[in-house]
């Protein structure tokens, strides 16, 4: 799986999005820099997934779209 994340966004803490990332999935290579969605991610927790953009008011959320997904 394909995790392109920024780590300047205000509305989450990147490191602890990849932390559970990592607790919940195997096998991620992640690309940490701007996605051009800042102001989603001002309030929301934001990911792009295999080219495919996920947003959510948790990271737990974040992590239930993306089982949801299967990606």
């Amino acid at each position: 799986m394909e995790v392109r994340i920024c780590d300047k966004c205000k509305g989450f803490k990147y490191k602890e999005v990849m932390d559970a990332l990592n607790r919940n999935f195997s096998d991620i290579k992640y690309t940490v820099g701007c996605n051009n969605m800042c102001g989603i991610g001002r309030s929301k927790v934001v990911a792009v997934v295999n080219n495919h953009p996920l947003v959510a008011d948790t990271i737990n959320e974040l992590i239930e779209k993306i089982k949801k997904s299967n990606f």
